[in-house]
């Protein structure tokens, strides 16, 4: 076919033929080589795209060769390269817990600009780089500089080349921890940042150090032009950054310094140190461990700088890292359907029940976003698993911490050897009857399908309003002697009585366990 429509039947034939396999990744697509050679591959990679379902054509990369003769020359297939393809998912919201939203605004990030009808927007040309000229690099976008562009042929240069590498690279970006400018270093014309968010962090950390304030006086995309706030007679400080015209980088156009006010250096808080400031310095203690302790990075950053800082901008400073280095919270939710799509790809028999919500802005319904709400899941070598366990689940839930609160609920099992194993799993919004209701008839109905299996669970309400509902499916139940008994000891205050209470439970005849309650009897009496 391929042949046929090129027109090269009896010139040619196909010595390689690979087809450009999408894996969603994140918010986009990688692409893997996967070799045709047979006709059971064809079907396999015709039933592999009808599973993607938001890319319509597929991609074969094809190596021909002259008939009956050596390969001709055709352009080869590398490994390793990453080509972004966005898919066209639905984005994904939750809500947002009542009040929550209250108070994170970081007001210093926003910073106060005067208004300067005076000056129009500028493209500066690209001025030469000198010997000697630093360029100041990145924090945020880092720019790769090696030439990139399609081929003199005009066939564009993804089809030519794969690579895979970076899908498998998951070192965190290098972030310089000062930027270029440190101790008595100057800024000057010349000086080079690959966008502007480098060249906003470089002039605020200037300032900060000699304990001088600005206005920012003009912020587009194409210039950021700040003055000292004493501009005028006491001061002529002032720096203005453009744009390049080749859009290659942000550049110093115009520099009056140093500060010739007098800088009043007082221990309090600083209004160019905000939490992107902050999340530059703490970075590296963040990445080295999450845990860590705010007022921790408070002494850190008052010694860095010489300024106490609001636990509230460290809060949101912290944040920003741990989003930079795990991912943004609301980021992860987007891609909860990518993650399962590619478990149900990759790991066939997995089973996933993902619910959501209509997403409204305001009033409006908003058709091309939706509101997570609820998502269960398990794995087929946790139902094949459940096969050889002992014919009893327990259940239970945790809550969950962060930006967004959830509950996970889990199902748990128990071989032969009493070794536990999880075998279903579900992050709801919170623990009650419908919640459970759900979880509880997935687990039934998909991974613990055998007749008389046995439900253990604590006396949550919920659990006991959701095993009444038509449809669940669990036809036999108890309760968990360890809540049971750490129930009645937190009432009673017994220790001895809640010894029998645990012996009672484990009895193997009616009359032993008669005989330790009736010890449970005398135990409370004399209490």
């Amino acid at each position: 076919m391929i042949l046929m429509n090129t027109g090269l039947i009896g010139k040619k034939e196909i010595s390689t033929l690979i087809y450009r396999m999408p894996v969603a990744v994140a918010s986009s697509f990688t692409y893997q080589k996967m070799h045709i050679k047979s006709d059971q591959h064809v079907s396999m990679m015709f039933s592999y795209h009808r599973s993607i379902g938001s890319i319509y054509s597929m991609e074969l990369c094809v190596k021909l060769q002259d008939v009956g003769g050596s390969s001709s020359s055709s352009n080869n297939v590398e490994e390793n390269t990453e080509i972004p393809d966005q898919r066209p998912f639905p984005n994904v919201h939750v809500a947002y817990p009542e009040g929550m939203a209250d108070g994170l605004a970081d007001s210093s990030e926003e910073d106060e600009i005067e208004n300067d009808s005076g000056e129009e927007a500028e493209l500066v040309p690209e001025t030469q780089p000198v010997q000697g000229e630093r360029v100041i690099p990145s924090v945020v976008e880092p720019v790769n500089v090696a030439r990139v562009g399609a081929l003199s042929s005009g066939t564009p240069d993804h089809y030519l080349h794969l690579s895979l590498g970076p899908m498998n690279s998951t070192n965190v970006e290098d972030i310089p921890s000062n930027y270029g400018l440190t101790g008595e270093m100057e800024l000057e014309v010349g000086m080079k940042f690959v966008n502007k968010d480098a060249a906003m962090l470089a002039v605020k950390n200037y300032n900060i150090r000699r304990s001088g304030e600005f206005k920012v006086v003009e912020s587009d995309h194409s210039r950021y032009v700040c003055r000292c706030k004493l501009f005028g007679d006491q001061c002529s400080w002032m720096v203005r950054v453009a744009k390049t015209r080749a859009s290659r980088f942000w550049e110093v156009r115009k520099y009056q310094g140093p500060h010739t006010c007098l800088a009043s250096a007082t221990s309090q808080d600083h209004a160019q140190l905000d939490s992107n400031v902050i999340c530059q310095h703490i970075f590296p203690m963040v990445q080295a461990d999450a845990t860590i302790c705010i007022k921790v990075l408070q002494g850190s950053v008052e010694s860095a700088y010489g300024y106490k800082v609001s636990y509230k901008k460290v809060w949101l400073a912290k944040q920003k890292a741990i989003a930079r280095i795990y991912g943004d919270w609301d980021e992860s939710y987007n891609q909860l359907q990518r993650y399962f799509n590619a478990l149900q790809t990759f790991v066939p028999g997995t089973i996933v029940d993902l619910q959501t919500r209509p997403y409204y802005v305001g009033n409006t319904l908003d058709r091309e976003s939706v509101m997570f709400h609820q998502v269960f899941w398990s794995f087929p070598s946790c139902v094949e698993a459940f096969k050889h366990c002992k014919p009893l689940v327990s259940v239970d839930g945790t809550h969950l911490y962060g930006k967004y609160t959830g509950t996970l609920l889990m199902g748990i099992a128990q071989d032969g050897n009493n070794n536990i194993l999880s075998i279903a799993f579900a992050l709801v919004e919170r623990e009650n009857t419908d919640a459970w209701c759900f979880f509880l008839t997935n687990l039934r109905r998909h991974v613990a399908t055998q007749p008389a299996v046995l439900l253990i669970s604590d006396r949550h309400a919920a659990i006991k309003a959701a095993l009444e509902r038509e449809g669940c499916g669990w036809e036999h139940n108890v309760y968990c002697i360890r809540h049971i008994a750490s129930n009645f000891a937190t009432n009673f205050k017994s220790k001895e009585a809640k010894r029998h209470i645990v012996s009672a439970a484990y009895s193997k005849t009616q009359a032993q366990a008669q005989y330790y309650l009736e010890l449970v009897r005398r135990s409370k009496c004399k209490s």
